[in-house]
């Protein structure tokens, strides 16, 4: 049986288990205790200090990105590595991977662990991140938050504090969780370029590997979540700061969504020519098999003479009625996606959740309970 995880190598994973905080629960209180807290703790007595209400504390950008996205971030890891083992180990034990196919399969595994385990792709990722804060705190590059030109507070260890350590763990985390993501979709045209050895008439209507999108499907949802999250908060403290109005985001939100959606599906999209091929193979297999046995049954049932009590108990009819109908549910409508609409619209609606609190918060009392009245009833 294959073992494979996705998330479960790399300098930073190797420094996590050494600090015993591998678990994800631990991980996302340390985070938090790092990013988060030191910038609250700062900013509480600054304003003691100074008197003055302090800019970090209606930085809405800071807050959800440290506290809702940077969590979901870590989770979403776990979830991306724990699926991703579910459905490799299921791929093997179902036999999916023939012998002709498992050379090839394994060589794609083995390269996706050994870009996993590399220090090279993540010190990349953690330098970038660090020199993003740098060149935020020398006002080399614009931000959108508070502390970079719109409220900047007036103590320069906050400021430090922010630019060199909450926001390059919290950009790091982005950037490794996504490579991670690409890591696997990179895995996924592995395996659809092998020789893997579909089911047309399983019971799933995708040739038996629709366990295959889970991974995308749950760990796209919290990412979109996620990243949805943060772009709000950004949004939110515009609004609050700039008195920017919420319909003028809608177009970049919109965008938002789409692409996040296409982008998270298009990896399982591989598997449409094997798909289409095993669907098209299997109509003239199972049809030519459907056929022969009607012919029989007739043959033996319509072109003879027949007594009456030959039928009790004859599982000829029942036996043809199972392979026709079997025939008709599942390699008659088998897909050739893994997915399926009601995973795009899971995705669509989780993408958009965090926009509820921006939207509501533009919006009166009588002005929601006119939109609910007409979404249910269709009245103006």
């Amino acid at each position: 049986m294959e073992e494979f995880h996705i998330a479960d190598g790399g300098p930073f994973q190797r420094l996590e288990r050494a600090a015993h905080v591998q678990s994800v629960g631990r991980l996302v209180v340390v985070s938090i205790a790092i990013t988060w807290i030191p910038l609250v703790v700062l900013a509480l007595i600054g304003q003691a200090i100074d008197h003055e209400a302090e800019p970090l504390l209606r930085d809405f950008t800071i807050h959800a990105e440290l506290l809702v996205t940077l969590p979901l971030l870590l989770v979403a890891d776990r979830v991306l590595d724990l699926q991703c083992e579910i459905a490799v180990r299921r791929l093997f034990a179902e036999r999916f991977v023939t012998p002709a196919a498992s050379k090839r399969v394994r060589a794609v595994l083995g390269h996706a662990s050994r870009m996993r385990d590399a220090a090279a792709p993540e010190i990349v990722l953690f330098a970038i991140a660090l020199g993003v804060g740098v060149a935020g705190l020398l006002g080399a590059a614009p931000h959108a938050r508070i502390f970079y030109g719109v409220l900047p507070p007036k103590h320069a260890v906050l400021r430090a504090w922010c630019a060199l350590v909450s926001l390059p763990i919290f950009q790091f985390v982005l950037w490794r969780s996504l490579f991670r993501w690409a890591l696997w979709a990179r895995v996924l045209f592995g395996i659809a370029r092998a020789p893997i050895a579909l089911v047309p008439i399983h019971a799933d209507r995708r040739g038996g590997i629709s366990f295959l999108k889970w991974p995308s499907v749950a760990y796209c949802a919290l990412l979109l979540f996620a990243v949805s999250a943060a772009l709000c908060g950004r949004w939110a403290t515009r609004i609050a700061v700039e008195g920017t109005k919420a319909d003028a985001f809608k177009p970049l939100f919109y965008a938002f969504v789409l692409i996040g959606v296409v982008v998270a599906l298009a990896p399982l999209c591989a598997f449409v020519p094997k798909l289409l091929a095993a669907r098209r193979d299997a109509r003239e297999q199972y049809g030519g098999l459907v056929a022969d046995y009607g012919r029989a049954l007739a043959a033996r049932w319509f072109d003879r003479p027949r007594r009456s009590s030959e039928l009790l108990g004859s599982p000829d009819f029942q036996s043809f009625a199972d392979i026709s109908s079997s025939f008709r549910e599942n390699v008659e409508k088998m897909s050739v996606l893994l997915f399926g609409v009601p995973d795009a619209v899971a995705l669509l609606v989780v993408a958009a959740l965090p926009a509820i609190p921006l939207v509501l918060s533009q919006a009166s009392a009588n002005e929601i309970l006119r939109k609910l009245l007409h979404l249910v009833t269709g009245l103006r």
